[in-house]
């Protein structure tokens, strides 16, 4: 194995506690806001969704290989390590790059007495692709966390001055070719004085001398104003009621 690799690798597939939270939020449909999405978060999602999904290099794997081979008895001399390698990459060397790091070198040799020895690639494959899959799912979490923010960052549809004229423009043309006479902005409805208690209570006078018949809903009426203006003195209002009550029994 001395002879085949001095590559070192540096891959990492664990993102930050913060960023855990947040994709697990993401994962469980749990509403996520613009202020949860922060630059650093949005950052460190980014990287992890570009990097950790990439399939691993033959170097990335032999250097994983090589320092597996100082933990266990019977690890590959340099005879056998390029045959051992080559067999590693070919059945292994589609699981993500991220899955070839210390941690998971240290969780074979920590399984008991199954760890001391050197895996099958079958054996590793299988010890491998829990780590993978949950390379894949954080993966998957932050390409989401990235696509909400970009929604975020996207600027609300506004209307321009230039398209609010062209709309007004095809409403005139339209109101134009129904018929419709289009409204002038200038043009305002006069507004009407309403009359006062007193003038409404002369005109009721009024026609009730010119219609005496009308005193059946001229009477209540004459009453309930002459109580509005507060006439104090009963002769007025009770000859004109009376004259009202005369003119009903006629």
């Amino acid at each position: 194995m001395n002879a085949i690799a001095t590559y070192q690798p540096t891959p990492s597939h664990k993102p930050s506690p913060d960023l855990s939270a947040l994709l697990d939020a993401v994962r469980s449909n749990v509403p996520v806001t613009r202020r949860d999405l922060t630059a650093q978060r949005v950052a460190e999602a980014r990287a992890l969704a570009a990097a950790s999904v990439q399939p691993a290099a033959p170097e990335l794997i032999v250097a994983w290989l090589k320092k597996l081979a100082l933990l266990v008895v019977n690890g590959p001399d340099a005879g056998r390590a390029r045959g051992q390698a080559e067999a590693m990459v070919e059945i292994c060397g589609e699981l993500p790059a991220a899955v070839w790091c210390p941690d998971t070198r240290k969780a074979w040799c920590q399984q008991g007495e199954r760890g001391k020895f050197w895996p099958a690639p079958a054996e590793l494959y299988a010890h491998l692709l829990p780590y993978a899959e949950r390379i894949r799912r954080d993966a998957m979490a932050a390409q989401r966390v990235v696509a909400l923010s970009e929604q975020a960052a996207k600027p609300h549809a506004t209307v321009s001055a230039e398209e609010r004229a062209a709309v007004a423009a095809q409403m005139a043309a339209w109101c134009k070719r129904m018929g419709h006479t289009e409204p002038q902005p200038d043009q305002r409805r006069p507004v009407q004085p309403q009359p006062g208690v007193s003038e409404r209570l002369a005109a009721y006078r009024r026609q009730l001398a010119a219609e005496p018949g009308a005193g059946v809903w001229l009477a209540p009426l004459i009453a309930k104003l002459e109580a509005q203006v507060g006439r104090n003195a009963p002769k007025e209002p009770r000859g004109l009621t009376e004259s009202a009550e005369k003119a009903l029994n006629r």
